[in-house]
């Protein structure tokens, strides 16, 4: 991450959502229901909803560590932690996409945090990589094209079955693709930023790989109105990282990171809206 270019990134999404403003005037204006219905979290007396997603769960046990600990285990227990450090702050709303050891499909999850108008989507998951020492957490927002093999090959082992590419429901034909398209940019530079944050976060305590921000087309990632971003919490072909992710202390520390990650997130978007 570039931190002298990171005021110029937070920059664009003012440009996108003013380029919106203009596109839907040229086009006529949207309809009052449908503003309602997608608009964000932006007043100060409501708390953003987190969406926590433990992935896998139930038949799908995800990565298996040599020593047969399932990865299903550690994103719930690392989703639960997570959630209780998110609460205590007393900045937000928390949900999950599951919170005992059940199969969830990829589109349920996505649908999950469309009906509820989450304000930020975060996917849970361990690593399983073809080299045991390859270690340290990653973070991936959406691409059509990945940003290297590594990101194709994880994508590839997360999307068991495919998610929907998300919708703009009830918006006038004439309207809906500008507004999807517009979205679309907005959400994709704020998952940028979320990804970011939980570098800027993670550095020099939480092991990463090299360059850990990429991006590839993960279906839990496809709502074009909420920001997403997957996180790598570790490796589990490595000693190194299955134990520290088995660590309930080490654990604790990767949530608090997390959660002041997100406060960064939050504390930028609002500093943008209140820019104009």
């Amino acid at each position: 991450m570039c931190v002298k270019c990171e005021p110029t990134r937070r920059g664009l999404m003012r440009l996108a959502m003013g380029g919106a403003a203009a596109a839907i005037a040229v086009s006529g204006a949207a309809p009052r229901a449908w503003a309602a219905e997608h608009r964000r979290t932006f007043s100060r007396h409501i708390k953003p909803l987190i969406m926590l997603d433990p992935g896998h769960g139930g038949i799908d046990p995800g990565a298996i560590a040599p020593d047969g600990i399932f990865e299903k285990h550690i994103t719930l227990s690392s989703a639960l932690e997570l959630r209780q450090e998110l609460e205590r702050t007393g900045r937000y709303r928390v949900a999950m996409t599951r919170v005992h050891d059940v199969y969830v499909a990829l589109d349920k999850r996505v649908a999950d945090a469309v009906a509820q108008k989450a304000d930020l989507f975060l996917s849970l998951h361990c690593d399983h990589l073809p080299e045991a020492n390859l270690r340290g957490a990653s973070m991936f927002t959406l691409s059509n094209d990945a940003t290297d093999a590594l990101a194709a090959s994880v994508a590839q082992d997360e999307n068991s079955d495919d998610g929907p590419t998300g919708f703009m429901a009830g918006a006038p034909p004439q309207v809906a693709n500008i507004l999807a398209s517009l979205e679309t940019r907005a959400t994709k530079i704020s998952s940028l930023n979320l990804a970011q944050d939980l570098h800027a976060s993670f550095k020099g305590l939480i092991p990463m790989l090299p360059d850990p921000t990429r991006a590839a087309n993960f279906a839990v990632l496809r709502d074009p109105s909420t920001p997403a971003a997957l996180l790598e919490m570790g490796c589990l072909t490595n000693p190194l990282d299955e134990r520290r992710l088995r660590n309930p202390v080490q654990r604790r520390q990767l949530a608090e990171r997390i959660t002041l990650a997100i406060n960064t997130y939050f504390d930028n978007e609002a500093q943008q809206r209140m820019a104009g």
